[in-house]
């Protein structure tokens, strides 16, 4: 269950406004593996997607997987359609579940949810970008090359496909 003072959001209209504003708090504190606001990832993800639906789960595609005690439920609870919280479902990895990163994308393609696909292109795209890996060390930066460039592949050759 969501803690009271998260609930305050839900009284916001617009959904996109709700969900920055949501994550804005929800991520205030928390940094990338370079050290820079965690905010500005989620932000990124969004600006890169085309939809109302998928810049809003571009923005919450990391809470259920990232936030501790936050869960679809809660997206619901503040007022969050169906569409956005099945996408947010989709790309937030079930880490009891132990799935190698491969086989994870793998399960995603096979919901054949577009739009959710389109939000981990834009979330893998983001992790790749130059200006993100410009800020790590070389061996985080041939880490994270090497876990999502072959899945950004995967990932765009179904995107052209639709």
């Amino acid at each position: 269950m969501i803690a009271s003072e998260v609930l305050k959001f839900k009284k916001i209209k617009d959904d996109y406004d709700r969900a920055y504003q949501l994550v804005s708090y929800l991520f205030r504190d928390k940094t990338d593996k370079a050290g820079m606001p965690y905010i500005d990832h989620l932000i990124c993800v969004s600006k890169m997607l085309d939809s109302t639906n998928t810049k809003i789960a571009g923005l919450l595609h990391d809470v259920v997987e990232d936030i501790s005690n936050f869960t679809l439920d809660d997206l619901k609870t503040l007022g969050f359609s169906n569409d956005i919280v099945e996408i947010v479902r989709i790309v937030t990895k079930d880490k009891s579940k132990k799935k190698c990163y491969h086989d994870w994308i793998s399960e995603i393609i096979e919901t054949n949810n577009i739009e959710a696909l389109k939000v981990k292109y834009a979330d893998i795209m983001d992790h790749l970008s130059l200006e993100r890996l410009n800020r790590l060390d070389e061996e985080k930066r041939c880490y994270f090359i090497n876990k999502y460039q072959e899945e950004a592949y995967r990932l765009k050759q179904v995107l052209i496909t639709v």
